[in-house]
């Protein structure tokens, strides 16, 4: 078990509002690393989507199902993670997707308003919404490069239906309109390895980066071990062999541990 785990207090957070944000939750230095090696990779352009929103402006995303030996695993299969997203579900948890948003300055396009169960649910065929995102900042999130916004409390409404806006799936904007109403809007601003869990039923989208600063994170993404896909698709299932908190500093270039 982490010693960085989520609190009791933090948890009755996450359920009251659909998401809690958890200040300094890796060091800078376990960032530096992260920084050094997502800012040198070129895998991640190459094989990364290009996802235009409403106005055809573009962010990318690159996403992976499978954990492996990399430094991005260290962090996706780590007790820090697994172990407060457990906590949350109060049952197993696995992995079911890592990505790295990459909205780029002034072009960087925005992500219209959806809940992440919108998609996974008819996609990947998850029954019940127990899955959980959490976004690790990479460099700060800010409103003027593109902050992640969220309804407070929506996940509260339940599931609503997603219809194709631009590349992207967003929320039917009938019901997003009325839960404005009732529930506040969060600005998500960050600083570098901030955290932030989230349900996969809050209501959340983000704008346009207009400013001169990039804005990247990466979104490690878990379901509850009794939630799988109810039969085969795109979602494979694979096991989560998780590691202690000192496996990112431990971490060398060539991608072993140690």
């Amino acid at each position: 078990m982490s010693k960085l785990e989520l609190t009791v207090e933090q948890i009755k957070d996450f359920n009251r509002d659909g998401y809690v944000i958890v200040k300094g939750y890796y060091s800078q230095q376990e960032m530096a690393k992260l920084q050094q090696v997502a800012f040198n990779d070129e895998g991640l352009y190459q094989q990364a989507w290009n996802k235009k929103d409403s106005q055809g402006a573009l962010s990318k995303v690159c996403i992976w199902q499978q954990t492996g030996d990399d430094l991005y695993s260290m962090f996706s299969r780590g007790r820090r993670l697994v172990d407060s997203v457990e906590k949350i579900l109060e049952e197993e948890a696995y992995h079911t997707s890592t990505k790295i948003m990459m909205k780029e300055p002034l072009v960087g396009g925005a992500w219209e308003w959806h809940q992440d169960f919108g998609y996974w649910h008819q996609d990947n065929l998850m029954l019940y919404p127990k899955a959980i995102s959490c976004m690790i900042a990479i460099n700060p999130a800010t409103v003027e490069n593109g902050c992640l916004q969220v309804l407070k409390g929506s996940h509260h409404i339940g599931r609503l239906d997603h219809a194709n806006t631009g590349d992207q799936k967003g929320a039917d904007m009938t019901f997003v309109e009325e839960a404005m109403k009732y529930h506040p809007l969060v600005n998500v601003e960050l600083a570098t390895g901030d955290v932030l869990f989230f349900h996969c039923n809050l209501l959340h989208k983000s704008n346009q980066n207009r400013s001169d600063k990039p804005r990247w994170s990466m979104i490690c993404a878990y379901n509850a071990i009794t939630n799988q896909a109810f039969k085969p698709n795109e979602a494979v299932y694979y096991p989560l062999y998780r590691l202690d908190d000192s496996a990112i500093l431990e971490w060398h270039e060539e991608g072993r541990k140690g």
